[in-house]
């Protein structure tokens, strides 16, 4: 048996961060869907024109290019079936689970998978009906597992996420440091953690991953802190997960920073998530709670849905950059490889460059000086843009033009 992850058109509630990863590739807490499976050989079911970027991801897996097999099981890429679920209906020959019209899981024969698989592919709607299987409906996902069905989900759970996912065997802490608490510490031998740290275990556990360099910070768990990342001098980060080879600095609560993001400076992040190869300019702020302490509502396509809590910062996408003294209000997200300026009170399309916030016009970003924008920042990291990087970046910048389009924003000079 294999196990085959697959998303629905579901990802359009996710964009930004669903442009430039297929939605199994989404980091909830410290890992991404399949990872809580620890599998060594998935199989994923994307949308075509991430099926190469998705392939250098996961170099080992099968992407899109699959054939039948019947002892197959295919998970919806943002449900985390509890492992008892995942058991007993593994020994069931053909079942489809849904809740309400979503597929959860699914084991089909071979008509119903190659319905799955074109309406992923092109990214057509998946009708239930189509496939003349037994079919459960659940209406209580607490006994089966956990769904995922907003952006806001990762950061409203996100303490009780990494609480879980850092419960791990406590390693030899080396001298000198200031460890409180009695959650689990992992520091790596290879890090290196400077003298006047306070390790904060009191409510969760700390993970600092291999070749890591901390200054003198404040870090209070559940925190984890990834390969080749530095904590810069006098910052503090609270309930945070950060990627790979991260640079960040000031004060970070609850929120979760992918790989290769720089936020080197003093400026507070909070409840938020930050893509990859994002640049925050020094002195950002983003805003997390309303004045009235009312709750948040965030657009999610042409809607505006309520979030049901107070506490909700921004949505940033991949190679994002914003300048020295950006204020971002609550709920917002910020597109695709956008440069913002200033006082931000709109949700900011992909391909921009977002002058508003300063009094001067908003402009469209010319993809190619997109392209070598974020080839000079891989190049600081040592590392090349791909030609199916280049290829996504020029298929999203003709995909989100209606986004810019709408908001009466076109190609002319950029002027402050």
């Amino acid at each position: 048996m294999s196990i085959v992850f697959f998303e629905d058109t579901s990802w359009k509630n996710f964009v930004p961060l669903s442009y430039t990863r297929s939605l199994f590739d989404i980091k909830i807490g410290s890992l991404t869907t399949f990872e809580h499976f620890d599998l060594k050989s998935p199989k994923f079911l994307t949308k075509e024109y991430l099926k190469s970027v998705t392939q250098l991801r996961h170099p080992n897996c099968k992407v899109n290019g699959i054939e039948y097999d019947n002892a197959d099981i295919f998970i919806n890429s943002f449900f985390i079936p509890l492992r008892s679920f995942l058991e007993k209906w593994n020994r069931k020959k053909e079942f489809l689970i849904t809740f309400r019209d979503k597929i959860l899981m699914a084991r089909l024969k071979k008509s119903h998978f190659e319905y799955l698989y074109d309406s992923v592919v092109h990214d057509k709607s998946i009708k239930k009906n189509k496939m003349n299987t037994e079919i459960i409906n659940v209406d209580n996902l607490e006994k089966i597992g956990t769904l995922y069905t907003w952006p806001w989900d990762f950061i409203y759970h996100l303490k009780d996420i990494l609480f879980y996912q850092l419960k791990f065997e406590n390693k030899k802490v080396p001298k000198g440091l200031k460890v409180i608490g009695k959650n689990p510490l992992y520091v790596d031998k290879t890090s290196r953690i400077e003298e006047g740290t306070i390790l904060n275990t009191n409510d969760g556990g700390i993970y600092i991953g291999p070749h890591s360099v901390i200054h003198q910070s404040s870090i209070n768990g559940p925190v984890s802190i990834g390969e080749f990342s530095q904590i810069k001098p006098y910052s503090i980060i609270n309930n945070s997960y950060i990627g790979k080879n991260c640079r960040i600095g000031g004060e970070i609560d609850s929120s979760i920073i992918l790989d290769f993001t720089n936020k080197s400076h003093l400026g507070y992040l909070g409840h938020s998530y930050v893509g990859e190869w994002v640049n925050i300019g020094a002195n950002t702020i983003t805003s997390d709670l309303k004045m009235t302490y009312g709750t948040i509502s965030v657009n999610i396509g042409n809607k505006k849905i309520d979030a049901n809590t107070n506490k909700l910062g921004s949505f940033f996408g991949d190679m994002v950059k914003t300048s020295i003294g950006t204020n971002i209000y609550s709920g917002l997200k910020v597109g695709v490889s956008s440069h913002v300026y200033g006082n931000i009170f709109n949700n900011v399309p992909s391909y921009v460059i977002y002058g508003s916030g300063i009094g001067t016009d908003n402009v469209e970003m010319d993809i190619s000086l997109a392209i070598n924008f974020q080839k000079r920042m891989m190049s600081r990291r040592n590392v090349s843009m791909s030609l199916p990087y280049e290829r996504m970046m020029k298929t999203l910048f003709e995909m989100t033009s209606n986004e810019r389009k709408m908001d009466a924003i076109g190609p002319k000079r950029f002027t402050l």
